[in-house]
């Protein structure tokens, strides 16, 4: 008797097999005749799926799985967002993301409604094309375009449109949910708001540090506590009559700085997410896609006035905010490329309509048509307005973002965490280690101290990482560390001495200043707390504008780390006018037209970390520096130093006039 085979199979062994291939070898298809990658997914899961060979089953693994990606997507959606960029550009995102969200979200009510769909229908469906995903954004980074104005004001109006869009949602679902009138479920979803906000603003950021400073600095246990803190939120969002991807999406702006974006533990958070969570929920996404549906008129209706609706009130708001904001024409093209992308919120809001009973399979399949048009159109309308965008006058990466503290000498654990609190208030990584060792027992020594150096940074809750270089020479050593691991801060202990010119740092024979070719913060007399920041200018300062500058961006930077203030010891009223009018609210100024190490030794106190400008040239530790570390105060006294090769590192901002540092 021949043996019976079941075709399709319904073990969860075949399920992952089909799952695995089209995610594999779907992108790789679309990705040779240039469709972004997701397109390949998505029409993967149309092909496997019910409507046309029905291999898999939706229901089960695929849809938990796809409910679990969702919430990944727009956990990383708030993860990435650049919350610096929005609060450089503040007012230009603000204006972008009023008009880039109104406009598209009028007209998308005015077109459900114009198809007979009801209120609650049709406001979900305004907000679909009201947020936008920076998918071109790779485009802009290869073009060397990541600081120009347009971009930052990309990026802050994503911060703006995603939260609204995803408010959007929370009402519209919890009318779904709820009998209460329409004034009191405006109440309770806002209620819920607050709730998920306060927890998601409070308690998960303290909770995070404090687990990743105690048991979290295992790795492993730093990923799962992610995964944990994604889950939580969206569980407080639910419990709160909340759609669970809002809390998602906050979870993921509440742990934005506490997971650095160059992190082991952010690529953890990508791979998994990226290879194996969001392409399930891309292909249980494609699973709902009746193809029969696309050639009904009216699908095809709907899509294109979508379409429409979302061309139109992208291209207005770019045009709008390129007039009241003073951007060029290649930079007005440049922000509605990279905000005509429709993707991760409008994705996850059509599938949480068809999910409630709102969407019909006519709005699903017109959204995805929209959707896979305007991911193809945005890199191509990005990459050629790119052509157009004049590089920014000022390149670089954030001072804090990579902090390298080299130990070959002075392994102070005092300077380490000062290191690690000033890359965790900007998001930052620490990078220690040893730059120049001979072979043998040295070796194994040196990679002993560089792990115990990682353990002190990751127990302040940095997220660290450990390096030994071997080289005969310092100078190739430590140039080879800061390229290769992109690093743009040197933070290193200071040994005392009686003269500037005596002066030795991290143990380097040679001059560190003139071997980093990054900015150099040297601390004396580091202490593991400090209760606030002391600026100390004097007149010659003025005269050495980048120096003063580095000096103000790391006061800024330590204060916010150390959550203390400011204090500006300046030598007249409109030179501490300046400098405080970059260093936000919490700050205080002293006019003192004392000598700088005068009026240090009268205000200072032994909890202080005291910041003095460097000086260009041989000797970057002057006289002034010396001095104050000598004062029987006995305040932890830091000095930057920038070489000229360095200036982009400061913010991307060479001076103070009209930019805010740090």
């Amino acid at each position: 008797m021949p043996l019976a085979i079941e075709f399709p199979p319904t073990s969860a062994e075949w399920t992952f097999f089909v799952a695995a291939a089209v995610i594999l070898l779907g992108p790789l298809l679309v990705e040779r005749i240039g469709l972004p990658g997701i397109v390949g997914v998505i029409l993967g899961g149309l092909l496997v799926g019910p409507y046309v060979l029905g291999w898999v089953e939706r229901e089960g693994v695929v849809e938990s799985l796809g409910d679990l990606g969702i919430l990944v997507l727009m956990f990383l959606a708030g993860l990435e967002l650049d919350l610096d960029e929005f609060q450089a550009n503040r007012r230009g995102a603000l204006t972008f993301g009023a008009f880039t969200f109104t406009l598209p979200f009028v007209l998308g009510i005015a077109l459900a409604a114009g198809f007979g769909y009801g209120v609650a229908t049709a406001m979900l469906f305004g907000s679909l094309w009201a947020s936008h995903t920076l998918v071109a954004y790779p485009i802009v980074r290869e073009h060397g375009l990541l600081r120009d104005r347009s971009v930052g004001i990309a990026g802050g109006g994503t911060v703006m449109t995603d939260t609204l869009a995803l408010s959007v949602l929370a009402v519209v679902a919890g009318s779904v949910a709820s009998d209460s009138r329409p004034a009191i479920l405006i109440l309770e979803v806002a209620a819920g708001l607050v709730v998920l906000a306060l927890v998601c603003a409070f308690v998960l950021p303290w909770a995070t540090r404090w687990f990743f400073a105690g048991v979290g600095q295992y790795r492993g246990a730093r990923f799962l506590w992610v995964l944990v803190a994604l889950t939580g939120a969206a569980l407080v969002a639910d419990r709160a009559g909340i759609e669970g991807i809002v809390g998602a999406f906050f979870a993921g702006l509440a742990l934005n700085r506490l997971v650095p974006a160059r992190s082991r533990l952010m690529e953890q958070v990508e791979f998994v997410g990226g290879v194996l969570l969001i392409p399930f929920f891309l292909l249980s996404t494609g699973m709902l896609i009746d193809p029969e549906k696309f050639t009904e008129k009216r699908v095809l209706g709907i899509a294109a006035l979508s379409l429409a609706v979302v061309v139109v009130g992208k291209a207005a708001a770019a045009y709008l905010s390129g007039r009241i904001l003073g951007l060029s024409r290649p930079q007005g093209q440049l922000l509605f490329g990279l905000s005509l992308a429709q993707a991760a919120a409008t994705l996850a809001a059509v599938t949480i309509g068809v999910d409630i009973g709102l969407f019909d399979t006519d709005l699903l399949n017109a959204t995805l048509v929209v959707v896979l048009t305007t991911v193809l159109a945005s890199s191509l309308i990005t990459r050629a307005a790119a052509r157009g965008v004049e590089l920014p006058a000022v390149e670089g990466e954030r001072l804090a973002e990579n902090v390298f503290v080299p130990i070959d000498g002075i392994g102070d654990p005092a300077v380490i965490r000062l290191a690690a609190r000033l890359a965790m208030a900007k998001g930052g990584n620490v990078l220690v280690g040893a730059t120049s060792v001979a072979s043998g027992e040295r070796l194994d020594e040196a990679r002993d101290r560089a792990r115990a150096a990682e353990q002190v940074a990751s127990a302040v809750g940095a997220e660290a990482s450990s390096v030994v270089r071997v080289d005969t020479s310092p100078a190739s050593a430590l140039a080879a560390v800061v390229a290769e691991h992109e690093v743009t801060l040197v933070v290193t202990g200071w040994r005392r001495a009686a003269l500037a010119a005596d002066v030795v740092l991290g143990g380097q024979s040679a001059d560190l200043f003139a071997l980093a070719d990054v900015p150099v913060l040297a601390v004396l007399n580091a202490r593991d707390e400090y209760r606030r920041v002391v600026l100390a200018l004097d007149r010659g300062d003025a005269r050495h504008v980048a120096e003063r500058d580095l000096a103000v961006a790391l006061a800024s930077i330590a204060a916010a780390g150390a959550r203390v203030r400011v204090l500006v010891i300046a030598p007249d009223e409109g030179a501490a006018r300046e400098v405080a009018a970059h260093l936000g609210d919490d700050v205080e100024t002293v006019v003192d037209s004392r000598s700088r190490r005068e009026a240090v030794a009268a205000l200072a106190r032994e909890d202080d970390l005291v910041l003095v400008p460097g000086r260009p040239g041989s000797s970057p530790l002057h006289r002034d520096a010396v001095a104050i570390a000598s004062l029987p105060v006995g305040c932890t006294v830091a000095v930057p130093t920038r070489p000229h090769a360095a200036a982009a590192l400061v913010t991307g901002t060479p001076t103070l006039v009209g930019s805010r540092v740090g």
